[in-house]
Order: C-alpha cells, then sequence, then structure tokens
C-alpha cells in the first residue's frame, strides 16, 4: 500500500500533498498552496490527481495561502476536493461563544479564499457540525475518517487560538493579498544574501533559550496527524509548540510517554520560536521534513534542528529538506552526520531546476 508526502514548491512556505492507498486507487490530500507563483508550478500537477478526498488551508499566512489567488480567479479549478477545511472570518468569530453560523453560504465572501470555496461549491468544514476546525469541537476528540482507511487526528488550533486571531483577521487578510478587490500581487522579494558562519555547534544551540512564537496567524494553524495502515505524519503548519504540545501529551501517555511518528513536517518550516526544548521528548519519531527555501528569515533555525538531533543522539535520524539554500546545506556535513547519527536529504537539482523545492518522501 502506498503513503507518501510530497513537498513541492512553497518558496518560503508549504504545498503539501499526501497520497494514499493502493495503486489502482490513489486518494489525496492537499495542504496550503504555497506562494502565487506556487499555483504556477503545480497547477498542472494538481489537475492530474483524481480522488483529492481533502483540501486543508491551514492558516492565513501568505506563504501558505497567496497561491490560492490565482486559483479562485479560475472559472474552473484544477481540482476538485470532496471537502475543505479552512476557518475564516465566520468561524472565528462563531468560535468565540460557540454559537450556529448562520449566514448563508452566498454571504460568505469577504475575502478571496472563501469567494472561491462558496462559486466552487466545495463543501466547507463539513465534517463539523459547529463548521469551526478546532481541537474544542466535539468531532475532533477521536481521529476523524476521510476515505479508505486514512484518519486524521486534530492538534490545533482550539477555540481560543481562533478567537485570538478575529480582531487583526481583516490585517492579516491585507498582507496575505487576499481581500476581495485587492490586486493579485505576489511580490515574494528575497532576504539579503545570507550565508551561515561555520559548522553547526549542536549542543551549544540546543542549549540556546527558547521564546515562544505569540503570532495569531500561525497559532490558529491547522495542524494534525494523518495515519494510513500503521504508519504516522505529522502535519505541524505554523502551529504553535505549546498547543501542539497539549494536544499530544495525553496521547504520548498512553503511548508510554512519547508518541510515535513515522515523519514529522517541523512548524513553521524550522522556526527556533516553534519547537520548545519540550517537544522533541514527547515524540518518537526518527525523520524530520523541512519546508521552505530560506528567502525570509533564513528559515529553518540551527536551533530546531539541533534540538531534534540532541534529544534523540543515539538513533539513526534523516533530515528532508525540499530546497538545498544556505540554512539546509550548512547540515551536509559528513563530520556532523558521523557525529550525531543522520543523514541529510536535499531534491536532485539546484536553483535553477524545478526538481529544487519537490521531495517525494515514502511513509
Amino acid at each position: 500500500m502506498t503513503f507518501r508526502m510530497t513537498l513541492h514548491p512553497g518558496r518560503d512556505g508549504d504545498c503539501i500533498v499526501l497520497s494514499w492507498g493502493s495503486t489502482a486507487t490513489l486518494h489525496h490530500l492537499i495542504v496550503d498552496l504555497g506562494r502565487g507563483a506556487t499555483y504556477h508550478d503545480v497547477k498542472d500537477h494538481l489537475a492530474g490527481l483524481d480522488n483529492v478526498e481533502l483540501f486543508v488551508m491551514s492558516h492565513i499566512d501568505a506563504d501558505h495561502i497567496a497561491g490560492a489567488i490565482p486559483m479562485v480567479r479560475e472559472d474552473e479549478p484544477p481540482f476538485s476536493p470532496r471537502r475543505v477545511w479552512y476557518n475564516a472570518r465566520p468561524q472565528l468569530a462563531a468560535a468565540e461563544t460557540r454559537s450556529p453560523i448562520l449566514e448563508p453560504l452566498s454571504a460568505r465572501q469577504g475575502e478571496k479564499l472563501a469567494r472561491g470555496i462558496v462559486n466552487f461549491g466545495w463543501p466547507w468544514n463539513a465534517e463539523f457540525a459547529s463548521e469551526i476546525v478546532s481541537t474544542d469541537s466535539p468531532e475532533a476528540q477521536q481521529p476523524i475518517e476521510i476515505a479508505d482507511g486514512l484518519t486524521i487526528r486534530l492538534l490545533s488550533p482550539t477555540d481560543a487560538q481562533l478567537v485570538k486571531l478575529l480582531p487583526k483577521w481583516d490585517a492579516e487578510l491585507a498582507d496575505a493579498n487576499l481581500r476581495t478587490f485587492d490586486p493579485d500581487l505576489d511580490p515574494d522579494p528575497l532576504s539579503p544574501e545570507f550565508e551561515p558562519f561555520g559548522i553547526p555547534n549542536v549542543t551549544d544551540l540546543a542549549a540556546r533559550p527558547y521564546e515562544a512564537d505569540d503570532t495569531e496567524p500561525n497559532g490558529a494553524s491547522i495542524a494534525f496527524i494523518a495515519e494510513f495502515d500503521g504508519r504516522r505524519v505529522l502535519l505541524a503548519a505554523d502551529a504553535h509548540s505549546e498547543v501542539l504540545e497539549k494536544a499530544i501529551e495525553p496521547l504520548a501517555e498512553a503511548e508510554g510517554g512519547r508518541l510515535r511518528l513515522d515523519l514529522l513536517k517541523i512548524s513553521h518550516h524550522g522556526s527556533k520560536a516553534n519547537t520548545s526544548k519540550l517537544f522533541p521528548g514527547l515524540i518518537d519519531c526518527t525523520r524530520f521534513a523541512v519546508s521552505t527555501n530560506g528567502s525570509r528569515h533564513h528559515h529553518p533555525d540551527p536551533e530546531t534542528i539541533a534540538r531534534f538531533l540532541a534529544a534523540d543522539r543515539d538513533r539513526p535520524k534523516t533530515l528532508l529538506f525540499n530546497y538545498r539554500q544556505p540554512s539546509t546545506e550548512v547540515w551536509d556535513s559528513a563530520m556532523l552526520s558521523a557525529e550525531w547519527g543522520y543523514q541529510a536529504v536535499y531534491p536532485v537539482g539546484d536553483e535553477s531546476d524545478p526538481a529544487n523545492g519537490t521531495l517525494v518522501i515514502d511513509l
């Protein structure tokens, strides 16, 4: 049975496809669409996918959702998901009181993705009676059946995280170019040239103080564990470490103290503010994936990678990067690999090659 994750060229963001099932019948789950330019890179691939069971827009940061802008301008979308999970303004407002969403679908067009969901006729948050994708929804208390044996265990967001975003919703939409009548621009400026200095000192990096991410959009991220045929992958979006930890702790306790995972897609492109020192000790995992070209914030932060390496020094580990760029290439060191017991994996190609940014990972 096939179970794989493909990281697509999301630039500094995420565009992920999970695929599962038999060779004859594959099912797919799409998470985020990266930057606006990402859509043009992946459109033909997405158009070739049958059985798209779920499309998740994790949150409204531009590096995850801007690729939706050119998509919703199409007369016909390149794929037809059987369901969509996305928390927009109605969900944020309803989470504050857990009251029903009364406005009809036709009225929920305050920003472009909502307009697209309505215009395309896609079922929106249909698994949740409240229409809120939240760990506080009753349906999220157990794994949710998607199709053909794949289940999802929701880890983030909570109602409280959604409510925190509500006062900043309009400003965040503007930052992501998602207002209904804003120009569909994708400036995507590159950071100044950056070269990591020297070989990372894993021990020192892992010991550095942790300062938690407190941004509202990241806190509202939809993060989950997808399980198929006994194999598990945690897609952390940009979720706050503390929210993930609270959701994982009882699951880890039920498995003897650490939750078994076959792959972790690290939160927030490896930001040091989204993986606490506590988090690596809650999971039993040796494969870690990062999606980013490093053009903003020079992600992944070396502290994040060091925390995972130092927390499990004895077992062989694999670091999976969908771009070879300064902040990932620094881990391509025979000396470090031998000392800390890991292998670094990169796409075939370089910055001029479309393969750089695409990484297929068997689960």
